[in-house]
């Protein structure tokens, strides 16, 4: 198993409506999106929780994890989402917002994690060390 932070290339670019709606999407490939898990919200509905709450920094306010299995290896979705909440308490995003995707267009399972780094109290954006 490989995880990785994917960089935004321009931190005042950084969308997470955009990186959800890119992760969620079809991509006009059968089959690709597996699970889709909203952690944090007051809404299960994927529209609603891709607000942004804080406009203000110039900070990139998303994190971006992808996590992806080696080849030929399946894990059902439970197990999925016990690797991904052990990442996330590891990064310190556990109070954080996040929607976790499961892809399954390629060779290797794989999910991505879209964390909204700012956090839904205190509103300020928190990078993991």
């Amino acid at each position: 198993m490989i995880a990785k932070k994917i960089p935004m290339r321009k931190a005042n670019l950084s969308s997470f409506e955009g990186l959800v709606t890119y992760l969620a999407g079809s991509q006009g490939v059968a089959n690709r999106v597996g699970k889709v898990e909203i952690h944090n919200y007051e809404s299960s509905d994927l529209r609603w929780a891709v607000q942004e709450q804080n406009k203000r920094s110039a900070a990139d306010k998303t994190y971006h994890l992808m996590v992806s299995l080696a080849g030929g290896e399946f894990l059902t979705d439970e197990q999925l989402s016990r690797i991904e909440q052990s990442m996330i308490e590891a990064l310190g995003y556990a109070e954080h917002q996040r929607i976790s995707v499961v892809h399954r267009d390629t060779d290797n399972l794989h999910f991505h994690v879209a964390i909204n780094k700012v956090h839904p109290e205190k509103k300020t954006i928190q990078e993991p060390y």
